[in-house]
């Protein structure tokens, strides 16, 4: 996980002099194709460098450019090891930062040179880094996971006992209804001790939610021997052969539960936002109505359509964004010009204490790129978009 004094001060870094470099750049998870991110970097970096010896901008911020791009450069042989990846550069020779970001999946290249940090991609993997406990089970074995931001830690293996079917049924199939009845009573025992092991390993690793892989037949069986708070959790379940499981194969099919218990989640968010609008409650929807509510401090999860950039105006003096302005409404001072004011606005929303969650599911949200949940109301601007219904 991303420490939290490096997110705090990306968040609130400001630069006085030199602008800020911040590079995203993904390595493929095909061997055969991860030598690309090598000129991939090189070409994402080839406008700062031209932007360095242009005459743009003073001496001090172009040397600073220079110096930036000669330290990004160095992670070209490190890219190799970075195989799935992605890696976020944050760099300002001139003002002393560099932080370097180990992202667990795939985000877009890019680049952004701006007073700020660009943190926005960054933002949208954290507010899906959620921690899982993962079992995989059948009617002996069990192994127990713990799933967070891309990486499995094996933690434990249950084993229980095998009892085989003899080769004949004795008197009247007798013998062999006994033996059935001993099976399912060692099965639900191992099922019961499995549960068990993945309520400590959950407490343990702090696990917000459960992931439950085995055989098609296993996993109704199994589901009802945990817990009923470890049930309400369960984020959902894989079919997977037990016996020829690699660690490779259990993390390819966790990663695609959790896709989906992300996009179910964010068409439930987006859906209780537009309700709460078109009921006039705690809601806002549309860019303009939700950097008001960011002004306001009023927004408690702002909701971003996908990965789209916006310029707009912010003021350094107060916090204010806009889309455009080059005077503050609220104190007077002159605004200066951001990239994405989308970012600025997540990034103050975060600082305020709320939480942005980026949508990458089919939903409405299209239409409006923002909606918020908010703490308390905030009117609409006069020139915002019609209230959905």
């Amino acid at each position: 996980m991303l420490p939290h004094r490096v997110l705090d001060r990306l968040l609130h870094f400001r630069s006085a002099g030199a602008p800020v470099v911040s590079i995203y750049i993904a390595v493929p998870a095909d061997p055969s194709e991860v030598r690309a991110a090598q000129p991939a970097l090189h070409t994402l970096v080839k406008p700062v460098r031209e932007l360095a010896e242009s005459d743009e901008l003073p001496h001090a911020a172009r040397e600073s450019l220079k110096a930036d791009v000669a330290k990004i450069l160095e992670l070209v042989p490190r890219t190799m090891t970075l195989q799935g990846k992605a890696l976020g550069v944050f760099a300002c020779s001139d003002a002393g930062l560099y932080e370097e970001v180990t992202l667990p999946r795939h985000v877009r290249n890019r680049v952004v040179v701006d007073a700020t940090p660009y943190v926005r991609p960054l933002l949208a993997v954290l507010d899906e880094s959620h921690r899982y406990c993962v079992v995989v089970v059948d009617r002996e074995h069990a192994w127990v996971y713990a799933y967070d931001a891309g990486e499995l830690e094996d933690f434990t293996k249950e084993s229980g006992r095998v009892l085989r079917k003899p080769d004949y049924g004795g008197w009247h199939g007798l013998e062999e209804y006994r033996v059935r009845n001993k099976a399912e009573e060692w099965a639900h025992r191992h099922f019961r001790e499995t549960a068990e092991a993945v309520e400590q390993v959950a407490q343990r690793t702090g696990a917000e939610f459960v992931i439950v892989g085995g055989h098609e037949e296993t996993i109704p069986t199994f589901l009802p021997f945990l817990s009923h708070q470890l049930q309400a959790k369960v984020a959902g379940t894989f079919v997977i052969d037990p016996h020829t499981l690699t660690e490779a194969r259990v993390r390819e099919q966790v990663q695609q539960v959790v896709d989906e218990y992300e996009r179910r989640e964010e068409q439930d968010l987006v859906t209780r936002a537009l309700e709460r609008v078109a009921m006039r409650g705690l809601g806002a929807a549309g860019l303009e109505w939700c950097l008001a509510a960011a002004n306001a401090k009023a927004v408690q999860l702002l909701l971003v359509h996908d990965d789209q950039e916006v310029p707009g105006r912010t003021c350094e003096n107060c916090g204010w964004l806009g889309l455009e302005g080059e005077e503050c409404p609220v104190c007077g001072s002159v605004t200066r010009k951001t990239p994405d004011v989308i970012d600025e606005m997540a990034a103050s929303v975060v600082d305020a204490g709320g939480g942005v969650e980026h949508v990458y599911a089919d939903t409405p949200l299209s239409q409006h790129l923002t909606a918020a949940l908010l703490r308390f109301p905030v009117a609409p601007p006069a020139s915002a978009a019609p209230t959905p219904r």
